[in-house]
C-alpha cells in the first residue's frame, strides 16, 4: 500500500470553498520550475485484512527535493507544449489505523518524466507515454505554481483490495 501511495503522489483537483476558477494566464507556465513541497489532504485508507475492516488516514510529505521540471511553449500552434523534468524527492509517509502508527520512507528518483502539456480552464492535463493526468492549478504566479489531485482510487498489493482516497498538493517555485 505503501508503495501505491508514492507512485500516486506523482500526479494531482480543487476542493475550494469559493466555486469561482481563478484564472490562468498560461505565459507564466514556461520556464523553469523547482519543486518545493508535497503534502496531502484528507487521506484516507480502507480495506478488509483476514476479514477484519480496517480503516484509517493517511498523510504524504516530501523531504530532499531536488525535482525540477521546465515547461516550454510551441513557437508553431500545430505542435504541442512540451515539458522535461529532472530529480526527485524522498516521499515520506504515514498511515494511522486504530491500533498504530506506520512511518515509511521512499527515495522518488523522477519526478514525472517529460511529455506534452496544455491548459484547459483552470487545469493543467500532462500527456507521458500517452497517459493523460489532469491537476487543478490552485495557484499560479510569476514565482508559484500550486498543483492539486484528488485520488479516490481502489489498489491491490500482496492479495488486499486498499480504497485511498484524499487530495495531494504539489507546489513548484520558479527559478
Amino acid at each position: 500500500m505503501l508503495l501505491f501511495l508514492a507512485s500516486t503522489s506523482m500526479f494531482l483537483s480543487c476542493n475550494s470553498d469559493d466555486d469561482s476558477p481563478i484564472q490562468i494566464d498560461q505565459s507564466l507556465i514556461p520556464g523553469e520550475w523547482c519543486l518545493t513541497e508535497i503534502k496531502s489532504e484528507n487521506g484516507k485508507v480502507s480495506a478488509t485484512i483476514e476479514n477484519i475492516p480496517v480503516k484509517g488516514d493517511y498523510s504524504l510529505s516530501g523531504k530532499d527535493y531536488t525535482a525540477k521540471v521546465t515547461f516550454t511553449e510551441a513557437s508553431d500552434p500545430d505542435l504541442p507544449n512540451t515539458f522535461v523534468s529532472s530529480g526527485g524527492f524522498t516521499l515520506v509517509a504515514t498511515i494511522k489505523i486504530p491500533t498504530q502508527s506506520i512511518d515509511h520512507e521512499e527515495i522518488v528518483p523522477d519526478f514525472i518524466g517529460s511529455g506534452e502539456w496544455k491548459v484547459e480552464g483552470s487545469k493543467l492535463i500532462t500527456t507521458v507515454g500517452g497517459k493523460e493526468e489532469s491537476f487543478e492549478i490552485t495557484v499560479l504566479n510569476s514565482q508559484t505554481l500550486s498543483l492539486k489531485k484528488d485520488i479516490d482510487e481502489t489498489v491491490e498489493q500482496e492479495g488486499i483490495t486498499f480504497n485511498v482516497s484524499g487530495s495531494q498538493i504539489f507546489t513548484l517555485t520558479k527559478k
